[in-house]
C-alpha cells in the first residue's frame, strides 16, 4: 500500500508597513482615524522616513559608563506571513500595506543590523555594539578629512570665506576637550595638508561619499532586545527591513528631500504628541517633524505603486478607496489562526 503525502501549503509572505501604532488612553476609533489621515498623507506627499534616536551603553570593562547617540531616520517595514498580520497590526495598527519582497527590494529596502546589547559584567558581549561605535567614530573622522580637504584646497576655501585666500595661507588647526577649551594647536601650511589628501584618496572613495555610505549602515543599526518591554530579542523577533535616504546620493541626487513647511504643519495635526516631540543629537534639539525627510529615489517615484494590497478593518474599506482609489486593493484583515 502506497502512502500519498500531502503538499505542504505555502505561506504567502510580504513586507508590511502597519499604522497608526495606538497610544495609551486612545479608543479604537481614534487610532483608526489617525491611520486613515496617515494614508492621506503617504497618498499626496509620499513616504516620511521618521526621525529616532538610538542609543547604545558601551561600557568599558575597566569601568564607567559611555553612551553614543545616533539620529535614524527610517520607514520599518516587517516581514510577515499574512496570517502573521493580525497579531501584528493589535502593536503597530489597523492599516497595513502589504509589499511583494521584491518591489520593496528594488526599492532600495535592506534588513536592519541587529546589534546586541551587552550583558552585565560581560565585555565579550559588547563586541557588536563596539563595532557600531567604531562606524559612528569612523564616519565623524572622515568628516574631518572631507573639512580638511575643503579648508585646504585654494579655490574651495576662497569660496566658502567669500574672500580671496593667499597661495601660501597656513590652516590653523585645533584639538578642544569637552569642555571647549583648546588643548593643542596646529599651524599647518594649507598646500601640505592638500597634498596629504591628495595621495590619501587617490583611487579611493572620496570622503564625502564614504561618510554618506556610513550615514546609511549606521542608520541600520537597532538593538536586539526590547529594554521598554523586557522582550529578550523582541526586536530581532520582528524580521525588520527598512528603506533609507541617510547622506547618500544615487546617480547624482539625494535619496530623500525635506518637508516644506506646509507639509510639516500638516504632520503635527495628524498627531502633534509623535511630531512634535524633541530629539537632542550633540547639543542640536529639534522637533521630530522638523527632522523628518520624504523619501524620493527616483524622479517621478510613487510610492503607493509599490504597494501590492492594503489590510484593514472592514468598516474601514470604503473610506481607503476613496483615498487611493482602486489601486492597491483594500481587504479586510484576514482571520486570526
Amino acid at each position: 500500500m502506497s502512502i500519498c503525502k500531502r503538499k505542504p501549503e505555502v505561506r504567502e509572505r510580504y513586507f508590511f508597513h502597519s499604522f497608526a501604532r495606538p497610544k495609551a488612553n486612545q479608543v479604537e476609533h481614534e487610532t483608526l482615524e489617525r491611520s486613515l489621515s496617515i494614508l492621506a498623507f503617504m497618498k499626496e506627499v509620499g513616504l516620511v522616513l521618521a526621525p529616532e534616536v538610538v542609543s547604545w551603553d558601551i561600557t568599558a570593562s575597566g569601568g564607567g559608563n559611555q553612551r553614543f547617540s545616533i539620529l535614524q531616520r527610517r520607514a520599518c517595514f516587517n516581514e510577515l506571513a499574512l496570517e502573521e498580520l493580525p497579531p501584528h497590526s493589535r502593536i503597530f495598527g489597523p492599516t497595513s500595506l502589504a509589499f511583494k519582497i521584491a518591489e520593496l527590494r528594488g526599492a532600495g529596502a535592506t534588513p536592519v543590523i541587529y546589534v546586541p546589547q551587552g550583558l552585565q559584567d560581560s565585555p565579550l558581549s559588547r563586541i557588536s555594539s563596539t563595532c557600531a561605535y567604531g562606524a559612528y567614530h569612523t564616519q565623524a573622522v572622515l568628516k574631518q578629512l572631507q573639512g580638511l580637504k575643503e579648508q585646504s584646497d585654494p579655490q574651495i576655501a576662497a569660496r566658502l570665506a567669500n574672500m580671496p585666500v593667499s597661495p601660501d595661507y597656513e590652516l590653523i588647526l585645533n584639538n578642544p576637550d569637552s569642555a571647549g577649551n583648546i588643548v593643542a594647536e596646529y599651524r599647518v601650511p594649507a598646500k601640505h595638508v592638500q597634498h596629504v589628501l591628495q595621495h590619501v584618496g587617490f583611487n579611493n572613495i572620496p570622503f564625502d561619499h564614504s561618510t554618506g555610505i556610513l550615514s546609511v549602515f549606521l542608520n541600520m543599526f537597532y538593538p536586539t532586545d526590547n529594554a521598554h518591554t523586557g522582550d529578550d530579542l523582541g526586536y530581532y523577533r520582528q524580521r525588520e527591513w527598512r528603506l533609507i535616504a541617510g547622506d547618500l546620493n544615487f546617480n547624482g541626487r539625494p535619496l530623500g528631500r525635506s518637508l516644506t513647511p506646509d507639509e510639516v504643519e500638516r504632520l503635527e495635526r495628524i498627531d502633534g504628541r509623535f511630531w512634535n516631540r524633541e530629539l537632542t543629537i550633540g547639543e542640536v534639539t529639534q522637533r521630530r517633524s522638523a527632522l523628518a525627510i520624504v523619501y524620493d529615489p527616483l524622479p517621478g517615484w510613487n510610492f503607493l505603486k509599490s504597494v501590492e494590497a492594503i489590510y484593514a478593518p472592514r468598516h474601514a474599506l470604503d473610506r481607503i478607496r476613496a483615498i487611493v482609489g482602486s489601486q492597491p486593493a483594500a481587504y479586510e484583515h484576514p482571520p486570526e489562526l
